[in-house]
């Protein structure tokens, strides 16, 4: 839900518009679609790292057995009915969702070919895997074309995706950031360096904040209430690096993420 509204707001705010009541509809059309589509990719990337998980994380549903590939597979036609059923009234943001599960599944059948692209090399996994959340993105920035179809949408549209990006970006290095990884543990760490991963977790938001601040034309107070979770993740940020602790808590970087989204969507609400 705060992906969605979070991110229509975003849209709004970087358009200097404002989203009305008579949008409620198709909010609830996104936040369902949404909800249906990440159950899908935790699915499949539940399945994608399954022989990974065996060994570090075996307690995982798929890993330790406890669910069936079967009724994964059920949960998974499931949700893309209702993503269908629900996208009936918005063909154009039905026709995106279509592309990015195609995709999606076209990136699954590979891994099986290649290892490689299933995740043990974690930075050709979030190239080959970004275009999975651009369309979502996409998906947003379309859903607010059909709210407001008078704003303009294609410069907008290009800053709210990098804006959005670079939001996703501290919840992506974060969970995998380790000061000493483990022998076998996928991080970043192993693959662009400690210092260069703890910069991307802590400096994607104030980055993303600071692209809002200069170019959305709200009040400085809304600038500085989008801003705010960015600067507090990386207070802790500095805290985690002079402590010395090992591995950084995941759950700050999802939270931080979770406030700015939820200030996106009070400051597309009310300008």
């Amino acid at each position: 839900m705060a992906f969605g509204v979070g991110g229509i707001g975003l849209f709004a705010a970087l358009a200097g518009e404002r989203i009305p009541a008579s949008a409620i509809p198709m909010m609830g059309i996104v936040a369902v679609t949404l909800f249906a589509d990440l159950l899908i990719m935790r699915v499949v990337d539940d399945i994608r790292d399954s022989d990974y998980d065996r060994i570090a994380n075996p307690q995982r549903p798929v890993a330790s057995g406890a669910v069936a590939h079967r009724d994964l597979s059920t949960l998974c036609a499931l949700c893309v009915t209702v993503i269908v059923v629900a996208n009936l009234s918005f063909p154009g943001g039905l026709f995106i969702i279509i592309v990015q599960l195609l995709y999606t599944g076209v990136l699954t059948a590979l891994g099986q070919r290649f290892p490689a692209t299933r995740g043990d090399n974690l930075v050709l996994n979030v190239l080959v895997g970004f275009p999975v959340q651009l369309l979502l993105y996409v998906y947003l920035l379309a859903s607010f074309g059909n709210i407001r179809d008078d704003a303009p949408t294609a410069v907008v549209g290009g800053l709210g995706i990098l804006i959005l990006t670079l939001c996703a970006g501290q919840v992506e290095f974060g969970k995998k950031l380790a000061r000493r990884p483990a022998v076998g543990e996928r991080s970043y760490t192993n693959s662009l360096g400690y210092r260069t991963t703890l910069l991307l977790t802590i400096g994607t938001g104030p980055l993303a904040a600071a692209l809002f601040a200069i170019a959305a034309p709200v009040s400085p107070v809304a600038k500085a209430f989008v801003a705010l979770p960015a600067i507090c993740v990386a207070g802790i940020g500095i805290k985690y690096l002079s402590h010395k602790d090992n591995q950084w808590p995941a759950a700050v970087s999802a939270l931080g993420l979770l406030v700015t989204l939820v200030a996106f969507a009070v400051v597309g609400a009310v300008g």
